[in-house]
């Protein structure tokens, strides 16, 4: 068996960068917008409608999948236990979570209305843990983006009823992209209701990234990426100026090399039929997470899209989770302590519309 230098970590500090000694943090509020809340009232719906999918076979996948299974064992009750979580946060220099279900929660598979009453059940549950924490939890919904006027109905619910001031939605929609034409009014609502959007992977399915997490590692940024690229070339930004949509995962591949959409945009009259400017200039409407755990990585984005465009993110309670984000943003050269600030959780709450106020006990 081969030795390795690094030990396995792996629900703590991450590989991809050094440490600090100290756990710095900013004197506002911080504030995690990315991460997740397993509702099992909503598993317990929906797991006997849901399709079978196809074991895979490879010796590679076969561990792959063991290590999910006994990571997903070992992190259950992280996902679960909102006392569990809030303890964390304290080891995390957290203040406030705004909660999202997990990604596995969209449901977006099963029938219409199964879908409308799973998102009812889950907001619910996140709901209840907002209430038992209300200054250390906030929610951020999920709706049956399946079917339009039903994904409507839920997110004014969310917002009207539950005090919600964001959803999460998946990059994809089955075999539809966020582009699809029926999705139209459903963008006009998100905007005028001013809710953040948090738009986050369910994986890119291929049976070259079976092995090794790949379909993590590389598939979860490679769905993000291709959703950025519908988001723009499809003209939603463009009909949308004010619509707020946060990218998981620091906007993965696309944020580090939107150049090549510039390219083809000059080059190409497909790739600037339904927009008018540069798709880089699209991209800097984007928010970003912070989920990118090197420090070089996370100086581009903010050099690249701007202070106010960055809110710090975790992905708690995920193996590929980032548990150090505020000392992460303290590593990066350069900033100001107001920036600091901005990025450990003021832009979250200005994307929320709240403010330091609504989290006093």
């Amino acid at each position: 068996m081969p030795t390795h230098d690094i030990p396995l970590n792996t629900y703590g500090s991450t590989a991809g960068r050094e440490h600090l000694s100290d756990k710095p943090r900013p004197k506002s509020l911080t504030v995690d917008l990315h991460n997740h809340l397993l509702v099992k009232a909503g598993v317990e719906l929906v797991a006997p409608h849901l399709p079978k999918k196809v074991e895979r076979t490879n010796v590679d996948n076969q561990l792959t999948d063991q290590i999910r299974k006994r990571h997903a064992a070992r992190r259950d009750e992280h996902r679960t236990n909102i006392e569990l979580r809030v303890n964390d946060m304290g080891g995390m220099g957290l203040d406030v979570m705004a909660v999202s279900c997990m990604p596995s929660q969209f449901y977006y598979d099963v029938e219409a209305s199964l879908g409308a009453e799973s998102s009812q059940v889950v907001n619910d549950g996140l709901a209840a843990a907002v209430k038992k924490h209300p200054t250390r939890l906030t929610g951020i919904g999920t709706v049956p983006l399946q079917d339009t006027d039903l994904a409507i109905k839920e997110l004014n619910r969310c917002v009207n009823e539950l005090g919600f001031r964001g959803i999460m939605i998946g990059c994809r929609v089955r075999d539809e992209e966020l582009s699809a034409e029926r999705l139209e009014p459903f963008w006009a609502r998100c905007e005028e209701l001013g809710v953040l959007i948090l738009v986050h992977p369910s994986s890119f399915e291929s049976p070259r990234l079976g092995p090794f997490h790949l379909g993590n590692i590389i598939g979860n940024p490679l769905d993000t990426t291709v959703a950025m690229h519908y988001l723009i070339f499809d003209g939603v930004m463009a009909r949308y100026p004010k619509i707020k949509f946060y990218l998981s995962h620091g906007g993965a591949f696309a944020a580090s090399y939107s150049a090549r959409m510039d390219h083809a945009y000059g080059a190409r009259e497909d790739c600037r039929n339904k927009i008018f400017e540069k798709p880089s200039t699209y991209m800097k409407r984007f928010y970003y997470d912070t989920v990118v755990f090197s420090v070089d990585q996370l100086e581009y984005l903010i050099r690249k899209f701007g202070v106010d465009q960055i809110a710090l993110g975790t992905d708690y309670a995920a193996d590929m989770a980032e548990y150090d984000p505020v000392e992460h943003v303290f590593q990066v050269p350069g900033l100001s302590e107001a920036e600091r600030q901005q990025i450990c959780g003021l832009n979250a709450l200005k994307l929320l519309n709240l403010s330091e106020s609504d989290f006093k006990g």
